[in-house]
Order: C-alpha cells, then structure tokens, then sequence
C-alpha cells in the first residue's frame, strides 16, 4: 500500500541542530541587561522598552531564572488578556474598566484595588492600563476597549520583529545574506533525513545538498521526500535558507523569516505570536480577542493557499512529532488533523512522538491524546483511545540518538 508522511516540528527541531532560538535565549539576549543582573540589578536593555518587554521583566523578577515559565510568551499572552479583558475579580468588573474610570483620577491603584500590591503583574497591568487611558481624551464608549486592545497587539508586533531579527541573525549573517549558517543548515538536513526514514543518507557540507547549473538544484536523494508533509511550528524555513524550490509539502504554521537581512522597519517577514482560537471560541465568536487568535492573524496573513496535510485516502499515514512540546497553545491544530483522518477508526494512521535524551515528553503525549479522546462524541470511545492505539501498535514514543 502507498504510504505518507506527516511531520510535525517544533522549537526542539531548531534547537537541535544548533539554535538559540527558544523564548528564553531571545529574552536574555535582546531584552533583560545581562551586563547588570550580575549586580543584582533587573533592568531592559537600552532600547528593549514596550508593554510586552517590561511584562517579561516583571515576570522574571517573579519567578527567578530557574522556572522557565517565566519567558513563555505565548502562555503569558493568554494570561495577560484574560486579566484585562476578560476575569471580573475586582468587584465584578473588568481590570480595564476600572483602568478607563480612573486614569485621570489621584487615586493610587491600592486605593482603587486595596491589596493588588501583593499581586505585582496585576498592579503592572492596572497602572499600565491606566497610563494608556490618561492619554486619551475624547475616546467615545464603544472604541475604549478597542482602542486598547489594538495597542497591545501594536506592542506584540514590535516584539515579533524584534524575534524575528534575532533569529535570523543566527541564520544569515547581517553583514552579507549571501553567507548562510552553514553548520545549522547541515544539521537539519540530516536530522529530517532521519525523521523521514532516510537515515542512510548524512550530509557534511552545502555542497553536498546542491547541484549548481543556471539555477540551484536539490540532489536526486531529496525525490524520495515527495510523499512528506511537514507542518513546522517554527519560524525558519529550511528550503528557503538554501534558495531551492522545496522537495516536500512545507508549511510553516505561524509564518516565517523572510529570505534577506532584516533592516529598521522591514516587514517582509510575518511571524505570529498569539494564542490558540479554542480559548478565543471560548468567549463568543465576536470577542475581540479573536485579534490575538493564531488563526485569526494566519488568516489575515495568508497571501496564497499552501497544501498543508496529506489526503485522507485510504493510504497509510504515519503522523511524526519532534521537538514540539505539544502545549495546549497548538491543540487546536492537532485536533483538527486528527478528526480529519478519523484517528479512533482509522487504522491506516499511527502516530510517533520521537524525542532526545533528556526532553522525554511522556506526560505531554498523555496529556494531547487523553484532552483529544474527550473532544470525540462517543465519549467511552474518547476514554479508551490511548490503550486502543497501543493495543494496534499506533502508538509510539522513541528516542533519536546523536
């Protein structure tokens, strides 16, 4: 029977194959002062001032370096919104309500909110806000909201350029775009090579990967990734840094770096920070949250359609996971593939989660499967889909050497 790949990749994949690319490499790199921490001191760097970076800072300074949780942008987002738009703990009303009926007042936030000096995020938000609102004079009722909701978004975009150019220097050298990262390139070619079943393969140079004529090739090998689906929930695009037309189905979920040296202002690259479109749904359709929705931005973003999954024709379909750590920021998306290949019946389709040493992600495996199986109509068929796809051999955890 004919057979497709689908690969899903993660911050791990990047990571991997030599990266500094997690939030928490960018936040200590671009945005807290690491020349002062030594003193003690916690400031940003000179220039790294916006809502989001000084947020970033609080939450550090709150939770000290050793809980990563701290730099997790995309699950401070959500929380974040949800304590200004959203939670009614302040007397039953809204932190940006009382925000806009107190920012030209003298009143000073523990007087407005007695306690919220003990909660230091909630008295950043609530002075923030404030400040924001104070000044802004002639505001009608129905844009106040809005208004503030379209800066904070204003804000993560800066933040997002700042990302991107961060990563992308570690790619193409700023100096000259026609040198690119060469050990990382190599590391990834070979590492998918592995992911994809074409272990026997190793590459060691550039020019190993390119037959060069009046326009750059892949070599013959990469053929053979012509059934390969890959959904990569990073911001690089391998074929794209090697400048060749891609051998395999290749999309990058949240957008990705542009192809040349980031300059002041440039806007060719479209990456997204933002948070999943279930606890968007959550609040009604006509939330204005849907703003910071991944899938609401992706939408907006999309300048072509890109063949993204597999058919679901009655082939063999083996579902591969790495490096992502399968939070419920994405679980919108990886319950949309699964109801699409009917995973319960489908016994055409398996999955394999592969790690490496020391990023074992059992309980995150459990975790998605178990969240998953509750989403399904039949609900005792939801309770034993776990023990189903092992008891079928659909199932697999393993571990990538090297």
């Amino acid at each position: 029977m004919d057979s497709s790949q689908l690969l899903i990749l993660g911050n791990g994949f990047d990571a991997h194959c030599g990266l500094a690319s997690t939030y928490k490499d960018f936040f200590r790199c671009c945005i807290l002062d690491t020349i002062a921490e030594p003193f003690g001191i916690k400031q940003l760097q000179a220039g790294a001032s916006g809502f989001w970076e000084n947020l970033l800072l609080d939450y550090y300074e709150i939770n000290g370096i050793d809980d990563y949780k701290w730099c997790d942008i995309e699950t401070i987002i959500k929380d974040v919104l949800f304590s200004i738009f959203i939670r009614k703990s302040y007397g039953g009303t809204q932190l940006w309500r009382i925000a806009y009926k107190y920012a030209n007042s003298n009143q000073k936030p523990n007087e407005i909110i007695p306690g919220i000096e003990s909660y230091p995020i909630e008295l950043f938000l609530l002075k923030y806000c404030m400040r924001f609102y104070g000044r802004l004079k002639f505001l009608l009722e129905d844009e106040v909201e809005q208004s503030l909701l379209v800066h904070l978004l204003e804000q993560l975009n800066n933040l997002e350029q700042r990302f991107c150019k961060y990563l992308k220097n570690q790619i193409i050298n700023p100096h000259d775009e026609n040198e690119r990262n060469e050990e990382y390139i190599i590391k990834a070619v070979n590492l998918l090579a592995r992911l994809t079943g074409f272990a026997h393969y190793k590459f060691y140079k550039i020019d190993d990967l390119i037959t060069i004529g009046s326009k750059k090739y892949l070599i013959d090998v990469f053929d053979n990734l012509n059934d390969v689906f890959i959904l990569n929930f990073n911001y690089t695009a391998l074929f794209d840094i090697l400048e060749v037309e891609s051998p395999c189905y290749y999309n990058n979920v949240h957008g990705k770096l542009c192809n040349s040296v980031c300059a002041n202002g440039c806007d060719k690259s479209n990456i997204i920070f933002g948070i999943d479109d279930n606890l968007i749904q959550s609040q009604g359709a006509s939330s204005e949250l849907r703003l910071f929705s991944k899938t609401y931005r992706k939408m907006l973003n999309s300048d072509k359609y890109i063949t993204a999954l597999p058919q679901n024709d009655g082939k063999e379909l083996a579902i591969k996971f790495y490096g992502h750590s399968l939070s419920e920021a994405d679980y919108s998306y990886f319950q949309s593939i699964f109801d699409y290949y009917d995973l319960y019946k489908n016994s055409n389709v398996s999955l394999t989660f592969y790690y490496s040493n020391g990023f074992e992600n059992y309980d995150a495996v459990y975790k998605l499967i178990s969240v998953y199986g509750k989403s399904l109509t039949n609900k005792e068929q939801g309770k034993n889909l776990i023990h189903k796809l092992l008891l079928e051999n659909r199932l697999h955890i393993l571990e990538i050497k090297g």
